[in-house]
């Protein structure tokens, strides 16, 4: 058995594992989420996992097409992006230093707070090695009281309050498609089939690799828009900057799409030197 089958054969095995009518399916329309949709639809042939997804208004228009096509049901935000905007401020440097400077900008003096965003243990006085911390740009800006309003509240209003009263009204649990390849902090997050709240990861520990060989030999659909992206969200989001998405994103809309997504986020783009 090829290492393929394999892998599909244990991802069953792992499905075996929950009652399919207490679980939906998270989908996003992307890549790791659709891959579950096709392995649920097609290769368990189970209709009883509900198929919900999100419609955050910045999607790709090959992606909310997926949502709309394959979605049970559909949410929609309370929040408009431009509203989220005005109320939290935007996303710039990463999800865990937006939400330092976030802290900070709401007035939060704690001494945590302030380590990572100086970078500088109160104690010993000695430089914090690692990660955690802002990087310079940022410290900087934010202690001369240069920087825009920053938050991450983005995701947590366009994509996980509406997942949460859905949950919230049907009792249901997330089939969610994360994987320890996207990243060093979600390779810490997701280290079983389960969260600690019971939300089943099941494909935790799929690689890019082997991901890319079941789309190829089972010739899985897959949108235009992963010719030029590796991951897809929403559309021109600050935090694709570091690995240059979010430039190439902004190529690949139209005229009025890039325009509206400039407008959101100009100020983040700006801080990172990103051409409109």
């Amino acid at each position: 058995m090829c290492q393929v089958d394999t892998y599909l054969k244990e991802l069953k095995n792992r499905f075996n594992m929950i009652n399919p009518k207490e679980y939906y399916l998270s989908y996003s329309g992307g890549k790791d989420s659709h891959l579950l949709y096709w392995f649920i639809k097609e290769y368990l042939k189970n209709n009883d996992i509900a198929i919900i997804g999100v419609d955050t208004r910045l999607e790709h228009q090959e992606i909310l097409k997926r949502i709309n096509n394959n979605s049970d049901k559909v949410l929609y935000p309370e929040l408009e992006p431009f509203e989220i905007k005005e109320k939290y401020g935007i996303p710039c440097f990463s999800k865990w230093q937006d939400e330092m400077i976030y802290r900070y900008q709401k007035g939060s003096r704690r001494p945590y707070l302030i380590e990572r965003i100086t970078g500088i243990h109160k104690d010993t006085g000695e430089k914090i090695i690692g990660r955690f911390k802002l990087n310079n740009t940022a410290k900087k800006l934010l202690l001369n009281e240069q920087l825009h309003k920053v938050s991450p509240k983005c995701c947590e209003y366009l994509k996980k309050k509406p997942l949460r009263e859905y949950e919230k009204a049907t009792n249901k649990k997330a089939i969610l498609g994360v994987r320890g390849d996207e990243g060093t902090l979600r390779k810490q997050q997701y280290t079983s089939c389960f969260t600690k709240n019971g939300k089943f990861t099941p494909i935790f520990d799929l690689s890019d690799e082997l991901l890319n060989q079941i789309y190829s030999k089972y010739n899985i659909e897959l949108p235009k828009i992963y010719k030029y992206l590796q991951r897809t969200g929403c559309m021109g989001c600050p935090y694709g900057s570091y690995r240059g998405d979010t430039q190439k994103e902004l190529e690949l809309v139209g005229k009025e799409q890039r325009k509206l997504i400039y407008e959101l986020f100009k100020e983040s783009y700006e801080v990172l030197k990103i051409n409109p």
